[in-house]
């Protein structure tokens, strides 16, 4: 028997007990029952996806069955960026740390590898992103807290321009 069974049938009882008359609670048989069900369910040597293919239970769709939505796309994207800022910040701060030389002795070194203005623009534009869109989002999530914004047309306004002004944001860094 499970302690959280024993905590509850030595609670109902000792209620029981104290109030008396007062107190009509059924007995506490379903407890124990669960709990020789659960203790019997599985076969020996069986695991939950085994007792799950014996039982033929479906296995639940989890994710896939809904559709994606902005507000739930929006809500992994701040979290991904807030973990790719932390990486690359933190990946920066101990390359430099652990590396010879300073940092403009490495960014004299990846000017002279000639990169295209192409390619140098993808990369501002990967960098920025992240900060421009967690920014961006980062103040619409304080306009939350703030109780302003909840109503369903306008969460998906501002997720939109959310992703309007980033953008936006990060075009201009990027071609700096």
């Amino acid at each position: 028997m499970s302690l959280g069974l024993v905590g509850s049938m030595f609670c109902r009882r000792g209620l029981q007990a104290a109030l008396g008359h007062q107190l009509r609670i059924g007995s506490p048989k379903w407890l124990t029952t669960s709990a020789i069900a659960r203790t019997t369910a599985f076969k020996e040597g069986e695991d939950f996806f085994d007792k799950n293919k014996r039982l033929n239970r479906p296995t639940s769709p989890h994710l896939t069955i809904y559709k994606i939505q902005i507000t739930s796309l929006l809500s992994v994207t701040h979290r991904a960026t807030g973990l790719a800022l932390s990486a690359y910040t933190s990946a920066f701060a101990i390359a430099m740390l652990a590396l010879p030389g300073s940092f403009p002795h490495y960014l004299n070194a990846l000017n002279s590898c000639q990169f295209g203005g192409g390619m140098i623009f993808l990369t501002k534009f990967a960098l920025a992103f992240p900060f421009m869109f967690h920014l961006s989002n980062g103040i619409r999530h304080l306009a939350w807290d703030l109780g302003k914004g909840f109503q369903l047309k306008s969460v998906y306004a501002t997720g939109y321009a959310v992703l309007g002004i980033a953008t936006i944001l990060t075009l201009i860094v990027a071609s700096m």
